[in-house]
């Protein structure tokens, strides 16, 4: 079975936002043996949506659209919709009541913009939304499945999930028989000269992708039906090859993040962390507080991006930056040792370093940054430089952060 995805939106054409709801349901879709097959971006024009709509929907077994089922002017893809498929468009009336007392929950008025979420293909079914007002659309025809989403990725996600993913299982389809391996400290050639042999395992695929937190090995079995005792073996071995030969690398598996990794490791050993931020300015302690229940192990931290500060909150000498600049392994060190006190910490990441655009020199150019790491019983430092613009800098910093206390906690045991 195979699949193409339409993403409806001027905003991904037009101001390089980026298509993360393709990104997300391919994965997904993978996963239950559908192929997709082409995906395709479409501004907000009536016309165009439906041509592509109806150009998909006679190539590919399942067609997933996102975006464009909301209240406003720009919102036409339940219009396009009805082009495509060449059905007229009906009013339901139990969803506009339900519409109504959705509103109302919110303290505004139903109107006639917001009542057009009420309107689907004649023959059509719903997709509930259990986090917003506009469901989804749904048509079977002669074998073929047509899901158009919203676009806002929480409710895409739930929506697929709940309604979408059993759909394409009651389907017949099987489940492939796949493995993601998350690596660090690599590059695609690096782990391909230690990997290279391993990929001619029999019956697996093996794609490589790249990312800010490092790569990823997805794995999957190439014939299913018939050999998943098989296919499990051929897997098994692989990770276990993988994992002999890189070791500490190897991050984990699935989809698990980072940021999670970390949290992991410090909850089963009963450590705290704390950070002190100057180039990257919040976003280390971000990261880890995406993870849910990060207070059980994240303590706290400061941004100390002026100079000024880094005393102030950080216990930094003044000397020290006098003498070595707030670039430099001994401020990182400073810092990861005063906001761990401070904190009342096990553990303490400091970061400081220059993101550029400008601020380089010859001696400390743009990419260079300091990372250290402290707990009670050492105090490590890594100079790092990494390529790439200011956004791609202070992420790879956070990365390489978060890599630093993860391998030091797996080194304690």
């Amino acid at each position: 079975m195979n699949a193409e995805l339409v993403t409806v939106g001027s905003e991904l054409l037009r101001f390089g936002k980026r298509d993360g709801n393709s990104e997300w349901l391919a994965r997904q879709l993978q996963r239950v043996g559908v192929e997709v097959t082409a995906r395709t971006a479409v501004d907000d024009d009536l016309e165009r949506i439906a041509s592509v709509v109806s150009a998909a929907f006679r190539r590919a077994d399942v067609v997933l659209i996102t975006g464009g089922l909301g209240p406003t002017d720009d919102d036409r893809t339940r219009e396009a919709l009805g082009r495509a498929l060449h059905l007229p468009l009906v009013l339901d009336e139990s969803r506009v009541e339900q519409l109504r007392r959705l509103y109302e929950q919110y303290g505004r008025p139903l109107g006639a913009a917001e009542t057009k979420q009420a309107q689907r293909p004649r023959g059509s079914s719903w997709i509930d939304n259990p986090l917003g007002s506009a469901a989804g659309v749904l048509v079977e025809h002669e074998g073929r499945i047509l899901v158009a989403l919203p676009g806002v990725p929480a409710e895409m996600r739930a929506m697929f999930s709940a309604t979408v993913l059993p759909l394409l299982e009651r389907a017949g389809l099987q489940p492939l028989r796949a493995l993601t391996l998350k690596i660090a400290g690599h590059t695609e050639s690096s782990l391909d000269r230690r990997l290279r042999d391993l990929y001619a395992i029999s019956g697996l695929d093996v794609t490589v992708l790249g990312g800010v937190e490092g790569l990823e090995l997805y794995v999957r079995a190439r014939s299913v039906r018939g050999r998943n005792d098989e296919a499990e073996k051929a897997l098994a071995e692989f990770e276990r090859q993988t994992r002999e030969r890189l070791g500490a690398d190897v991050l984990g598996t699935g989809e698990e993040g980072l940021a999670a990794v970390v949290g992991a490791l410090l909850r089963e050993r009963g450590q705290t962390l704390a950070t002190a931020e100057s180039c990257t300015a919040g976003l280390l302690g971000a990261a880890l507080t995406d993870v849910p229940e990060s207070s059980k192990w994240y303590r706290g931290g400061v941004i100390v991006y002026a100079d000024e500060l880094k005393p102030l909150l950080a216990g930094v000498r003044a000397e020290t930056l006098a003498d070595h600049g707030a670039v430099s392994e001994a401020v990182a060190r400073e810092l990861a040792e005063g906001v761990r006190r401070r904190c009342g910490a096990d553990m303490a990441l400091a970061l400081t370093g220059i993101a550029g655009p400008g601020g380089g020199t010859a001696e400390k150019p743009v990419g260079l940054v300091h990372v250290a790491l402290q707990d009670d019983l050492s105090s490590l430092h890594r100079r790092l430089r990494f390529i790439g613009d200011r956004d791609t800098v202070r992420r790879r910093a956070v990365t390489a952060a978060m890599d630093l206390v993860r391998r030091r906690l797996l080194e304690r045991g």
